[in-house]
């Protein structure tokens, strides 16, 4: 019994496979969400958003008063965390590490005992004009007002008795 195959056809009726159907295999393959391929980073959900407006206040550390600058007894020079510049000479430590004047003076910044160290010294006395100077003949020339409002004090104090 032979046959040909050109004479087979799958839509004849007179075919072997004519309503014949194969049983599917079922393949299984991962699903794959769309969630499972985001990668989020940061959790910034667009500007505006309440959970992203908040950021602390700066502290304001550092150096206030700088080396060879005069200070006033109290005066804050450094203010620090921990004690990166130590207390030197005429120089306080508070509780918070914050380093003041203890006198007036000049800032001097140094080394003591291998350490960074703060000190104030006393500042030099101010140097007068020079007797010939322009400030001096002006002053000659132009007293004060702070000369003249005790001279006008002084008056009025020994006028009225």
């Amino acid at each position: 019994m032979a046959f040909s195959l050109s004479t087979l056809s799958l839509k004849s009726s007179s075919s072997s496979f004519t309503g014949l159907q194969l049983p599917r295999q079922r393949v299984s393959m991962p699903v794959t969400t769309p969630s499972s391929l985001l990668i989020e980073a940061a959790h910034k959900k667009g500007a505006g958003s309440t959970k992203n407006g908040r950021d602390s206040v700066s502290k304001r550390r550092g150096v206030k008063v700088y080396g060879d600058q005069p200070v006033k007894a109290g005066g804050i020079i450094v203010r620090q965390v921990g004690n990166t510049w130590h207390a030197g000479n005429g120089v306080g430590q508070g509780k918070d590490y914050t380093l003041y004047a203890l006198d007036s003076g000049v800032v001097k910044f140094e080394k003591i005992k291998g350490r960074k160290c703060i000190s104030v010294y006393p500042a030099p006395p101010a140097a007068e004009p020079a007797p010939g100077s322009r400030k001096a003949l002006r002053r000659e020339k132009y007293t004060p007002r702070a000369v003249l409002r005790e001279q006008e004090e002084a008056e009025l104090a020994t006028a009225s008795p």
